[in-house]
């Protein structure tokens, strides 16, 4: 009865505990591997959420931008520049050298601005 009973821990018991223990590590390594999906999703729906906020920003400021521009552009339309220019050179080539001026200045800060973001 003993060498039976061993037998059968042997042949029974013990592969049946083997295959629990793989069967058990099995599920670990897929909980695991869940945990790390569930959080991998969590960080690509925060970065979305990020991305689509900024892209609001952007599409803000380009509207104020094309309004600006759509300003600017209705004011060449109404004034013959040249006419003005011929009429009063001084006055013309004053606000021109003036306007050029800022908006260098304006793109030099904005270089340097970039510049010191990239270092």
């Amino acid at each position: 009865m003993g060498s039976t009973g061993f037998l059968y821990y042997q042949f029974a018991v013990v592969p049946m505990k083997n295959k629990l223990e793989e069967q058990t590590a099995v599920i670990m390594a897929q909980d695991l591997r869940d945990q790390e999906q569930k959080a991998t999703i969590a960080a690509i729906q925060e970065n979305a959420e990020k991305t689509a906020v900024a892209s609001a920003v952007l599409q803000k400021q380009n509207q104020q931008y094309e309004t600006q521009m759509s300003e600017y552009l209705d004011i060449f339309r109404r004034h013959n520049i040249a006419q003005l220019a011929s009429a009063k050179p001084g006055l013309i080539q004053s606000k021109a050298n003036k306007a050029t001026k800022e908006v260098f200045d304006e793109i030099e800060d904005i270089s340097k601005r970039i510049n010191s973001l990239n270092d």
